[in-house]
């Protein structure tokens, strides 16, 4: 929706990201501007946040006696094995579609 849009009919805008709890993307000049979402999304998204955030502290708290290369290193490990278990993951479900 543009911004044009979005001003002449707000209270339609509202109606509608409220009753079908989807959000709307509001454009200025063809290009994303800001995102209206339901009052649920908000409160989910900053409850993920939080729990984002408290896990990095608690990741921070068990290796605050580590070198930083040895916990990137352990780190760039973990991201590696979940890249490859992903990518075996579609590659059996390309295998299994034909």
């Amino acid at each position: 929706m543009s911004a044009r849009e979005a001003r002449a009919h707000f209270s339609d805008l509202l109606g509608l990201v409220y009753y079908t709890k989807e959000p709307v993307i509001i454009e200025k000049k063809g290009r994303p501007f800001a995102v209206v979402i339901s009052p649920e999304d908000y409160e989910r998204l900053q409850k993920e946040r939080e729990e984002a955030f408290a896990l990095i502290d608690q990741i921070r708290e068990r290796n605050a006696d580590q070198a930083p290369e040895a916990v990137e290193a352990d780190v760039t490990a973990v991201v590696e094995a979940v890249r490859q278990e992903r990518y075996e993951k579609r590659k059996q479900a390309g295998k299994e579609r034909h």
